[in-house]
C-alpha cells in the first residue's frame, strides 16, 4: 500500500506542477524526494494548500483513505509530514 500511495503522490504532485505552470529550476526532479515546504521547496505557501486539498481528495477517491492533513496532529509535528512526498507518505500509512 505504501508503494501504491507514494507513486500516486508522486503522479499527482507532477499533475499539479503542471497544471498550475509552476517553474522550477531545470535541476529539480520531481520524484519522492522533491522538497515539498522549506527553502528550496517547488511550492509557495498558497500552491502547497491547494497540493494539500488535491492529496485529500486522491486518498479519499482512489484509497478509500479519510485523512485531514491539515489537522493539529499534523501541524503540531516535530517533522513536519510535509517535507517531501516521502514523509508525506509515511504519515499517511501512520494515520491510516
Amino acid at each position: 500500500m505504501n508503494e501504491k500511495i507514494k507513486s500516486g503522490l508522486v503522479k499527482l504532485l507532477r499533475d499539479f506542477v503542471k497544471e498550475n505552470e509552476i517553474e522550477l529550476d531545470k535541476d529539480v526532479v520531481l520524484d519522492e524526494n522533491v522538497r515539498l515546504i522549506g527553502t528550496s521547496s517547488v511550492f509557495d505557501s498558497m500552491e502547497l494548500v491547494q497540493f494539500i486539498v488535491e492529496v485529500e481528495s486522491l486518498l479519499d477517491e482512489e484509497f478509500e483513505i479519510e485523512i485531514e492533513l491539515t489537522s493539529e496532529k499534523a501541524m503540531s509535528r516535530r517533522n513536519s509530514p510535509f517535507i517531501s512526498i516521502n514523509t508525506l507518505t509515511e504519515y499517511i500509512v501512520d494515520e491510516s
